[in-house]
């Protein structure tokens, strides 16, 4: 019998990120709330008796089972070690329930290494707050696995002088470890002067989608959406109607990348920006760009660069 509230599945079926989920859906349903009176990790994670805390739901899911993790309204958590919570059960997929202030909220405290782990293939993350609680974290997510998907996941800083320098970082140095990632809908939000990247990979990476993400740090100088390491490619990348507004005065401002063997498409993104001299929206070779826009004045609405093909 599957661990939920929902033994026979759901009766008239429901979506959960726009994908059908059937009556006689196979896949356990577990939950997670803290505001729930008697949430506990010694109960059975059903809706009206939920699990206390994230990671303790991920020990009791099945991998390539289709298990979903509802994290109910007003759920709160504060993680103080690195690996704080491990997302090691393949093909999971973990939902925060609520809109604005009722998102699940995850407090990333205690030191500069506290982090979440993505080491299983094919983990979904949706609709959740990760706030930093602490200067200079190294990392929120550290991602070992293939087919890792960061939807509305949003990145804030705790209080002043608690900010990411990176959200999502490809941590292992072997190849394709990271393939199939995709970062949609996400949103950065700092003031904080240290902010380096949303988004860096360590190893080769193919067939990743990053797209509708938001990156509001104006007051970072070195600050992008996405680093890669020297000689690493990418391969076969969608980067697509993304809006950053940072306080780069020099650099590379969406993609820094020095490998020459890429494939893939950089289209109709937005860059604010504070260069106005040299500056390279895009920096990565053999990849194609379409219609991306840049500015240096609050004033202006942008300008395609590189220049159109004539």
């Amino acid at each position: 019998m599957p661990n939920s509230n929902y033994p026979g599945g759901f009766a008239n079926g429901v979506t959960i990120l726009g994908m059908p989920v059937l009556n006689g859906y196979a896949g356990n349903v577990l939950w997670v709330g803290s505001a729930v009176s008697g949430n506990s990790d010694g109960n059975k994670g059903t809706r009206d008796r939920p699990f206390a805390t994230l990671d303790y739901a991920i020990g009791k899911t099945t991998a390539n089972n289709g298990d979903i993790i509802m994290v109910m309204p007003n759920h709160a958590e504060t993680i103080t070690g690195a690996s704080g919570i491990t997302l090691d059960v393949a093909g999971i997929t973990v939902v925060g329930m609520g809109n604005y202030n009722q998102r699940p909220r995850f407090l990333m405290d205690g030191g500069t290494s506290v982090s979440a782990v993505v080491s299983a293939a094919d983990v979904t993350l949706s609709n959740m707050v990760f706030a930093s609680g602490h200067a200079d974290v190294v990392t929120c997510f550290g991602v070992t696995a293939v087919g890792s998907w960061f939807d509305q996941i949003e990145f804030v800083d705790g209080t002043a002088d608690e900010n990411w320098l990176t959200c999502i970082k490809a941590t292992g140095t072997t190849d394709n470890e990271a393939d199939g990632m995709r970062v949609t809908n996400c949103r950065w939000v700092s003031p904080d002067a240290a902010g380096v990247e949303m988004i860096e990979w360590n190893s080769d990476v193919s067939e990743a989608v990053l797209t509708g993400n938001t990156i509001l740090c104006d007051g970072a100088t070195a600050c992008k959406l996405l680093f890669v390491a020297t000689g690493k490619s990418i391969q076969e990348i969608v980067c697509t109607h993304n809006m950053v507004v940072i306080g780069n005065t020099a650099g590379d401002l969406l993609i820094d990348n020095d490998s020459s063997d890429n494939t893939g498409i950089v289209a109709h993104n937005l860059i604010g920006h504070h260069d106005t001299g040299s500056e390279v929206l895009v920096d990565i070779d053999g990849v194609r760009q379409f219609e991306n826009y840049g500015t240096a004045t609050d004033t202006a609405s942008g300008y395609i660069l590189p220049a159109i093909d004539s």
